[in-house]
């Protein structure tokens, strides 16, 4: 129940945030910068989701283009492939994003906006996990994750690490 709460929280802050990205302003200003606001909102979304092994939020987070590389035709299936049991549980996870920059395409990949997401791990199995996401923009003003790349270096977490990682991949 509290993962569906947190759910419709994450939700929630993704719909008063999105609506302005989907106007499909890439001009300078306040575009540029509600483009980034909605991006990270949609990677803290979907990294919490992933945290609270909310798969199908997860899923719904991702393109059909990432789920089905997983060989996920369906949200159910993605679903099926990405629930697997963790060892431990990470509820007093943090999730933080870095600085939001604009990518180019890369392979099969869209242009979109690439960051980092980093993920503290509490007492359980303290850790860090820092990782490079491409969201490129889907239907209805969302947007997705397409790509997710570990930042091995943990000491290379900056834009232009994100930009390397998501262009070898």
């Amino acid at each position: 129940m509290a993962a569906r709460t947190g759910r419709v929280a994450a939700m929630a802050v993704m719909v008063a945030v999105l609506p302005p990205a989907g106007c499909g302003d890439t001009g300078g200003g306040g575009g540029d910068e509600e483009r980034a606001a909605a991006a990270t909102a949609a990677a803290r979304a979907y990294q919490r989701a992933s945290v609270d092994q909310d798969w199908e939020a997860a899923c719904e987070g991702r393109t059909e283009r990432l789920r089905r590389s997983w060989g996920a035709n369906t949200l159910a299936q993605c679903v099926e492939i990405t629930g697997a049991p963790r060892l431990g549980a990470y509820s007093d996870a943090r999730v933080s994003t870095g600085e939001a920059v604009e990518i180019p395409a890369f392979g099969p990949h869209p242009a979109g906006i690439g960051l980092r997401v980093t993920l503290e791990t509490g007492t359980g199995k303290p850790g860090t996990l820092h990782t490079a996401l491409r969201l490129v923009p889907g239907e209805r003003g969302t947007w997705l994750v397409d790509q997710a790349v570990a930042l091995v270096d943990a000491g290379r977490t900056d834009t232009e690490a994100v930009r390397s990682a998501l262009a070898r991949k």
